[in-house]
């Protein structure tokens, strides 16, 4: 019976969660624990364990009456996951090089044809698997298993921010570029150039997010 439980409040969090980092729940939106709890199809109990989950990985605040806040985008956050992210990609990327096989170049070369092709259909949910996978390869190549979860944790924690900055004018067709030329200098040897483009695309990306947050910031007060 206890597993039972336990299971719930997992179902029930990881439910709520990748509602959050899908955007269906948007930031700034009120989410109360009754309507949750019929959502999903589960008493309160399980909901309100949830969200005081969430409160703690710093996705929600929790409010009087049994109710919840999706928190806002956090400028500090973004620079500090992607600044983190940026650094021990680029280093993974270096790592790996000495690693990678013809067949993981095939590979590579495969899903960024996949993610051109998946961007110009707007397939996005397409592009992000298959940007994942991109950076999966180079991740094991580079046989460091700690480096490698470090990377896929920060991966996770910036999944709110990726699926809204893909969304950002001209980003996902840029998207595939940046990865083309991080296997183009591996593939040339060019470990320098294919560490300093790895580092640029994380960059890049907290920019434009910070220039957006900026943007929609200036517009709320004309």
């Amino acid at each position: 019976m206890v597993g039972a439980y336990r299971t719930m409040q997992e179902i029930v969090y990881d439910t709520i969660r990748d509602a959050i980092l899908s955007g269906r729940y948007q930031p700034g939106q009120r989410l109360i624990a009754d309507e949750l709890a019929r959502e999903v199809g589960v008493s309160r109990m399980p909901v309100r364990e949830a969200l005081h989950r969430l409160e703690a990985t710093g996705l929600v605040t929790l409010m009087p009456h049994r109710a919840a806040v999706v928190n806002e985008l956090s400028e500090s956050e973004i620079i500090e996951i992607y600044h983190i992210r940026a650094v021990l990609d680029g280093l993974a990327t270096r790592q790996a090089a000495p690693h990678l096989t013809k067949a993981d170049y095939d590979r590579l070369n495969a899903l960024l044809d996949e993610m051109a092709a998946a961007a110009k259909a707007k397939d996005l949910d397409r592009v992000l698997r298959v940007n994942r996978d991109f950076h999966q390869l180079i991740w094991q190549a580079a046989h460091s298993p700690r480096l490698h979860s470090l990377l896929e944790n920060l991966y996770d924690a910036s999944q709110r921010f990726r699926n809204i900055s893909i969304l950002l004018p001209g980003r996902l067709e840029r998207l595939t570029q940046e990865h083309r030329r991080i296997a183009q200098a591996l593939a040339r040897g060019d470990v320098n150039k294919a560490e300093r483009f790895a580092i640029e695309h994380h960059e890049g990306t907290a920019r434009r997010l910070l220039n957006s947050i900026e943007k929609k910031r200036g517009q709320a007060k004309e």
